[in-house]
This record gives C-alpha cells, sequence and structure tokens, in this order.
C-alpha cells in the first residue's frame, strides 16, 4: 500500500463565506477536510494530500473569480 504524504493549508476567508467555503471543499470526495481554527476570524485549516494540493489551488481561483477571497497564512 502507498503511503500518502499530507499537507495542511492554512487560509482565511471572509466571515460571511465561511459555511459555503467549508461546504465547497468537503462536498469534493477525497479533496480535503477542513477545520475551522477561529470562527471569529474565519480561519481554517484544510488537511489533503500533496496530489489533491493542486486542485484545490484551482477551484480557489475560481472562488476568486467567483468574490470569494481566499488568503493563505503562514505556518505558526
Amino acid at each position: 500500500m502507498e503511503k500518502v504524504e499530507e499537507i495542511t493549508i492554512r487560509v482565511k476567508v471572509p466571515r460571511s463565506q465561511l459555511a459555503l467555503f467549508v461546504a465547497i471543499i468537503e462536498s469534493y470526495e477525497e479533496l480535503g477536510v477542513v477545520r475551522i481554527t477561529h470562527p471569529r476570524e474565519a480561519r481554517a485549516e484544510i488537511y489533503t494530500s500533496v496530489h489533491s494540493r493542486e486542485i484545490l489551488l484551482q477551484l480557489f481561483y475560481s472562488l476568486y473569480q467567483e468574490g470569494i477571497l481566499v488568503r493563505f497564512l503562514k505556518a505558526p
């Protein structure tokens, strides 16, 4: 069995669109799992695989085109 390399992507989204953001990410099977780390600040971590990273980046760009700004955060 091949080991899957996992990564964590930390983001901030507009608070009013946080629930929609989580629903979109988690609706794609095996794309990633979202954990809200700071609800008031609308910060989240997305646990995903290295192979799904590019798909997530494309999704973030599509969300940006729809008016949802996903900002990347540095690791603590």
